[in-house]
């Protein structure tokens, strides 16, 4: 015998909204990406709870308040909706944009970390041209993990590589949760939007 049961949807919320009722006190923004992305830009105010390393004891403090959950794209934030839904947490809510629908702007002297990643795939793919066209068919390799590697990130919604770039040494700013003066200038502009 099978049940077929509907899977749970969390309930949306404007980011205008959500805003709001975090400054009345009334809710709490939570950024469910990783530290390292979270450090490269956040909404403000927010903070970090990975979902990859969810505690459910992490968001019990929260319980008084609503819980508006944000990520890059929405997908981890419906995750970790879910996952407090089944532990008796209700009053959670899903941002209706995301981080990546939502402009941080950073100075034109700071690249951000996605401008990074583009930089070193077009490194990458130029590589290969030269290297297979004058010396080796082995270049070929280049593509073939660059293929592998995007399908595979893009089927777990997770980018190890931009992970990896968020952490090279000229990349870190100020501690998780704190932003450095560049952050927290572009995450101002968010907050007035």
């Amino acid at each position: 015998m099978t049940f077929i049961t509907a899977e749970y949807r969390a309930k949306q919320i404007s980011l205008t909204e959500a805003r709001a009722r975090q400054q009345r006190g009334e809710g709490i923004i939570i950024d469910v990406r990783e530290p390292a992305e979270f450090k490269d830009g956040h909404l403000p105010g927010a903070v970090n709870h990975p979902s990859t390393r969810f505690s459910v004891t992490d968001y019990r403090a929260y319980r008084q308040q609503a819980i508006f959950l944000v990520c890059q794209t929405g997908d981890r934030a419906n995750e970790i909706a879910r996952k407090l839904h089944k532990h008796g947490i209700t009053r959670v809510f899903v941002l209706d944009r995301h981080l990546e629908d939502i402009a941080l702007e950073t100075p034109e002297n700071i690249w951000s970390v996605d401008r990074q990643f583009r930089f070193l795939l077009g490194i990458l793919l130029g590589l290969f041209l030269i290297g297979y066209h004058w010396a080796s068919d082995y270049f070929l390799v280049i593509p073939i993990i660059l293929c592998l590697g995007l399908t595979i990130t893009a089927i777990i919604d997770k980018c190890y590589l931009r992970v990896g770039i968020a952490r090279l040494p000229w990349n870190k700013g100020a501690e998780i949760g704190t932003p450095s003066p560049v952050r927290a200038s572009a995450a101002m502009e968010v907050g007035t939007q």
